[in-house]
Parts: structure tokens; sequence; C-alpha cells
């Protein structure tokens, strides 16, 4: 037996904490699941009590809207008054998200127990607060304007998320196109295309070449169509573990930029998110190098990303931004022209928030027009695939008609 403490939620939404002996982890996390908890972390001890290996839920996730809220009522709650203990108390007690629930109380425990700054704090949480996150905020304890940069930030946030949220609702209606399409394939092929296979043989005359084809198939799958299911399955996980490696990433970032129409819409996106990040940044007092690297980091295009140690390396040797971001081949030239006019006229931040609201007007237009191709090519495509079906099963009804004839 071995001894776990262990961090839970009650169905009320209460912390609860406590330690329990058990054979093994998956063990420990059973019995507290039939206590009716939910467990956030379960720490293995050792002897003397220390901790050894810990499991953490991941209870949902915090969207990006939500920490927008909560850096503007953290600002609100701040400018009033209040400490940030205190201030992350009342968020905490009004959140409706566990995961950051969980999160804001462990960054209390945190700050109460070990003192620190609110950043280092919310370096123990990098899934939920990200480099640049922690960076504003240290940036502002630094600064001595908290408040100002937790605006900027509730900003920042709130457009990325209203950018990420236009891109995701523009592409719903083809993705359920795409769906209806491949599930209305799979159930004519599995379920309904084998039962011609009768009345075909009993035509007594050979088939066309088609419809044998479409009756091998048709009846593998009718079979076999949960092999094929699994077989669908299994390729999709080894495709998202190729995608974890970092070598296999990178091939397809940069692959995904050459792409026609949706190249250019990738690139504009991280043109974007880069402008918008570095401009908060710097807005906010931090360094530019120092804003280089944590806006490299918030990149999600590894293709993109991989030019920001050369921006880095460049600026800290003296050469100009522009320069530095011409050089990799990669960014328009408006965005090269621009940043040069901001770094001459000292108002970099401001031009890097023009170019942010520019790239974003530019990526919601590119979305459209994706989305006016992508759906009649869809259409085009799932009716090309059902009118071969469909042909493949008359041809031996309109041979017997002419041999009739």
């Amino acid at each position: 037996m071995q001894a776990f403490s262990y961090t839970a939620i009650t169905d009320t939404g209460q912390r609860t904490r406590g330690t329990l002996r058990s054979q093994d982890r998956r063990d420990a996390l059973a019995q507290l699941v039939s206590r009716g908890l939910h467990p956030v972390t379960v720490e293995a001890t050792s002897a003397d009590g220390a901790e050894a290996t810990s499991w953490r839920s991941p209870l949902g996730r915090v969207k990006t809207a939500e920490l927008a809220v909560f850096a503007r009522q953290l600002a609100a709650l701040l400018k009033a008054g209040l400490t940030v203990v205190a201030a992350l108390a009342t968020l905490r007690s009004q959140c409706s998200n566990k995961r950051l629930q969980a999160v804001l109380e462990d960054i209390e425990d945190t700050l109460g127990q070990e003192g620190g700054t609110l950043a280092d704090a919310m370096g123990k949480h990098p899934k939920v607060f990200n480099a640049v996150f922690q960076g504003l905020i240290r940036a502002g304890e630094e600064g001595g304007n908290l408040v100002e940069v937790l605006q900027n930030l509730a900003e920042h946030l709130g457009k990325s998320a209203k950018l990420k949220g236009q891109v995701v609702a523009a592409f719903i209606y083809p993705s359920f196109i795409l769906f209806l399409g491949i599930a209305a394939v799979f159930i004519l092929m599995t379920f309904v295309i084998p039962r011609f296979k009768e009345l075909f043989l009993s035509f007594g005359q050979a088939l066309p070449w088609p419809t044998q084809m479409l009756l091998a198939v048709s009846g593998f799958m009718g079979t076999w169509w949960w092999l094929v299911l699994a077989g669908i399955g299994v390729v999709v996980l080894l495709l998202v573990s190729l995608l974890r490696r970092p070598a296999v990433r990178l091939r397809a970032d940069r692959a995904a930029l050459r792409l026609p129409v949706f190249g250019q819409l990738l690139l504009k996106m991280e043109i974007a998110r880069i402008c918008r990040t570095l401009g908060t940044l710097l807005e906010s007092g931090v360094g530019i190098l120092e804003s280089l690297r944590v806006t490299g980091q918030a990149v999600g295009n590894k293709a993109v990303a991989l030019t920001f140690p050369d921006l880095v390396r460049a600026v800290a040797s003296g050469e100009p931004l522009a320069v530095a971001v011409e050089k990799p081949g990669l960014y328009p030239p408006m965005l090269i022209n621009l940043i040069r006019t901001g770094e001459e006229t000292g108002e970099l931040p401001a031009m890097l928030a023009e170019l942010a609201d520019l790239y974003e007007d530019e990526t919601e237009r590119a979305v459209g027009g994706a989305v006016k191709l992508v759906e009649p090519l869809l259409i085009v495509i799932i009716g090309s695939v059902v009118a071969g079906i469909v042909a493949a099963i008359m041809l031996p009804v309109f041979e017997i008609n002419t041999m009739v004839q």
C-alpha cells in the first residue's frame, strides 16, 4: 500500500484535500470517484511525506474568452483597492469554470504561504496562463502598472477570442456538409448497396466492371464496417501522434503555408496574432527582446515560430526590427514597411496595434472567401461520388433494357 495526497472538488464545487492509501494511483482515483469527488491532483508521497509523482486532471479547459473576462475583472478589483489575494478569492468564488477555480485557489495558497509574485504563481500553471499572460503580469508588477497591464491583456485576449470565434463559426457549415456527405456515402456503401447484390445476380449475366467494383467494396464494408471504422480511428491516432513530433509538425506547418488560398489565410491569422501580442507586450513596458521571445512562444505555426530566434539575435545585435523581419522572406512587404515606419516615428506599439486590426480584417475577408470556395467544392465532390454510385447501380438495368429492345 502507498500513501497519496489529493486535492478534489465536491459536487457542490467545494475544494477538499486529504490523504489516502491504495495500491496504485489508478486505485486512488477510483476511490475518490467512488466517494463522489472530482480529482484535481493525486500525488504519491514518499515515506517522509515528500511528493514523488503526480497526476493532474484537466477538468475541462479554460477558454481565451474566460481569461479575458478574468483579466478585466481582476483589473477592476485591484483598481477598487483590493489586494491581489482578496481579488483572486472574490473571482474564485464566482467562477463557473472548475479548472480555473482550482487554479485560482492554488495561486491564492501559493501567494499566502510562499509569497512571491503573481507572475511566478501563475507560472506553475502554464497550460492556463501562457507565456504572454505571465510576461505581461510580470511587466505590470515590475512597472507598478498592473491594473493598466491587465486592461491591455483583457483587450488583447478579447480580440484574439473574437478572431478565433469568427474563423471557427465560418467553417461550421462546411464541416457539417462534409460530415453529412461522408455519413451518407458510408451508409449507402455499408447497408444499402449490398441489398442489390441478389437482384443483380438474378439477371444471369456479367455485370459491368463499375458495378462489380461497387459490389465488391460495399460487400467488404457491409461485413467489415467495424474494421473500417477502427482503421480510420487508428489512422487518425497515428496522424495525431506524428504531428506531436517537432520535425513532422514543422514540415506539416510549412506545407500548410504553401496551400492555395488556405496558406495565405493561415499566414494572415499568425501575423494578426504576432502584431497583437508584440504590440501589447511593448505597450505594457516589456523590452523588445523579451517581447520577441514571448511572442515566438505564442505563435501556433512552427514554421513561423522558427523565424523568431533569428529575429531576437538580429535585434540583439543592433539591427532594426523591420530589417530583421524582412530577412526570412516570409512576411509581406506591407508588414515590413509599417514596422519600419513605427520604428522611425517611435510609435511601434501603436503601429503594431494598427497592423493587428488590419490583418484581423484581412483574415475575416479571407475566411469568407475560403468558405465561398469550399462549400460549392464540397457539394460538387459529394454529389459526384453519390452520382457515381447511382450510375454503377443503374448500369445493369440499362443494359437489360437495351437487350430487351
